[in-house]
């Protein structure tokens, strides 16, 4: 006789988990979904150690696996780094703005870190005497080796903090540039006190001055020291390729600080990375969001930095339909085990089976994602949610959820791209009630113009291309409608409200699928646009025609 199944019944505050790693560990410990990524990032013979996707993309759940996975690995965070003692430096915003590069320092700033919590980790430096022990050991080792001595003097140097937190380390390394720095120019010291604007008040002959002072310090910074302790690093401490080691860095996208000085800080770890691949058995692991490497990029283009060099580096994160349905899956059946039943309950038993649009249940929600966890996992939740009481979500309910999880989305998207498009969710209104797919030239002056002038009533002290824009089309008149849309456009394919069909014989492409950004010239007043589906509910959009959907995106 059949052993009867206990019935399913969703019950309200059940949920598949937290779409945010940081509080999710419960379900990332059980139901960890692997694409791959993890065995690359576990490989240090393998170079993939920037880790870049955008919000909620799952870097944090992977550098979270990596901890869980290893014995020996450490992970830093914005505060512990203690980087806004760098930053708000009034002494290196000084030289900054008077022309002094230190890119030298922030190189070897990031390398001194490094290179300390390598050693702590390697010998379990935790106190003064396991320090002394260390440094003992290393004079064993190096008494005979001429070549070495300089690595140990540094190390000397620095010893007495080796076992203090890192935050100690970083305003140490500061201020002996600072003080060094300082004491070089003839500059009275309420001008260094001011820091950037005590170098605007200098006049053109003083700033040359405190320029070429500046740079000799710079250029005198042990960097042949550090060199050589990289070395040491490599052929005499981390020689076991049986043990290896890791450091994490992790929410450099948080609002710890945004300027000129950040973005060179990021570049500055970024070309770190490249000197400890030759530390075989050692690996440093930076999740970056991929906007935010973008704008690294953008913002500290300059000669000698050649990105492709760094390319083998990436290690993008994107998932496939099947790999995020396995994920939802997966969270589905734990939420049952753990709180309900031992019966193996699936995302198809909770799911309607009935197509929606010609789509499975499943395909419809990941149709309104771009392709990351979180976006999933926050719609079903909130299926979940409407649906207590019941054995399955509803076609009903998975469109009644549609209306708010767009809205949510929208100013979600906004709020991911706040920094570089500060007017990015007024000018979206271009898209409200609008059929899609559409063509630029099906825009009218009038709907054209209304948007611009939407922008411009609201102006910012921040630095914004789409106000830029409005202002050159509405005001200056030096661009048509066709050019002023098509950067529009080109700004909404960047962060993913829109899709572009360039030709008639090409397939649409994502930015989080294909290209992450189109030059406007590529968005011909004749291509299709289509607005996202995340946003056809928020924004009143819909289709032209009824029939046959585009084709299925797919990634992986």
């Amino acid at each position: 006789m059949a052993i009867a199944r206990n019935p399913i019944i969703l019950k309200n505050n059940s949920e598949v988990g937290s779409p945010d790693a940081e509080s999710d560990d419960l379900y990332l410990e059980n139901c960890f979904q692997d694409t791959g990524d993890v065995e690359t990032i576990l490989d240090c013979t393998n170079p993939k150690c920037l880790v870049l996707g955008r919000t909620g993309s799952g870097k944090t759940a992977l550098l979270r696996q990596v901890l869980r996975q290893t014995e020996h690995a450490v992970e830093l965070s914005p505060e512990t780094l203690w980087l806004n003692y760098v930053l708000n430096s009034n002494v290196l915003r000084f030289f900054e703005e008077a022309g002094v590069k230190l890119d030298i320092f922030y190189s070897l700033l990031w390398r001194h870190i490094l290179t300390v919590e390598l050693l702590k980790l390697r010998y379990e430096i935790t106190n003064q005497n396991k320090q002394n022990e260390f440094l003992e050991r290393l004079r064993g080792i190096l008494t005979r080796n001429v070549a070495r001595q300089r690595a140990l003097k540094y190390l000397s140097d620095w010893g007495d903090q080796f076992w203090t937190e890192t935050d100690y380390r970083t305003k140490e390394f500061t201020r002996k540039l600072e003080t060094q720095l300082s004491a070089a120019v003839k500059v009275d010291a309420h001008y260094l006190n001011l820091g950037a604007d005590g170098a605007r008040k200098l006049t053109e002959e003083e700033k040359v001055d405190v320029r070429d002072r500046g740079m000799t310090v710079v250029n005198e910074v042990q960097i042949k020291d550090l060199h050589e302790v990289i070395s040491l690093l490599s052929e005499d401490i981390f020689n076991d390729h049986q043990k290896n080691y890791f450091v994490l860095i992790d929410r450099l996208d948080e609002e710890w600080v945004d300027d000129s000085l950040r973005f060179k800080l990021i570049k500055s770890l970024i070309e770190t990375l490249r000197t400890f691949q030759k530390v075989r058995p050692v690996k440093i692991i930076v999740a970056l969001r991929t906007d935010l490497h973008y704008r690294v990029l953008k913002e500290t283009d300059q000669a000698g930095f050649q990105e492709e060099k760094y390319r083998s580096l990436y290690l993008p994160i994107k998932w496939s339909r099947a790999q995020l349905v396995e994920l939802l899956d997966k969270r589905v059946n734990f939420m049952f085990r753990r709180k309900y039943t031992q019966d193996g309950v699936h995302l198809r038993d909770i799911t309607p089976q009935n197509q929606i649009d010609r789509r499975s249940s499943e395909d419809y929600i990941l149709d309104r994602t771009f392709f990351r966890p979180r976006e999933a996992i926050i719609y079903l939740n909130e299926c979940i949610a409407r649906s207590a009481g019941s054995s399955k979500i509803t076609v009903g309910v998975l469109r009644q959820v549609e209306v708010s999880y767009s809205q949510q989305r929208l100013s979600s998207l906004g709020t991911e791209w706040k920094r570089e498009y500060p007017n990015l969710e007024r000018s979206a209104k271009l898209l409200d009630h609008r059929k899609t797919p559409f063509r630029i030239d099906e825009v009218s002056e009038e709907e054209a113009k209304a948007i611009a002038l939407r922008v411009l009533e609201h102006p910012s002290q921040q630095v914004d291309p789409i106000y830029a824009w409005c202002q050159e089309y509405y005001l200056g008149g030096n661009v048509s409608k066709t050019e002023f849309l098509q950067e529009l456009i080109a700004i909404f394919y960047h962060v993913g409200l829109v899709g572009i069909k360039p030709e008639p014989h090409l397939g649409r492409q994502w930015s989080f699928v294909d290209e992450p950004v189109l030059d406007r010239a590529q968005i011909k007043p004749q291509a299709q646009i289509d607005i996202h589906k995340t946003f056809w509910a928020a924004l009143g959009a819909s289709r032209i025609h009824k029939g046959p959907l585009e084709e299925k995106v797919e990634v992986g």
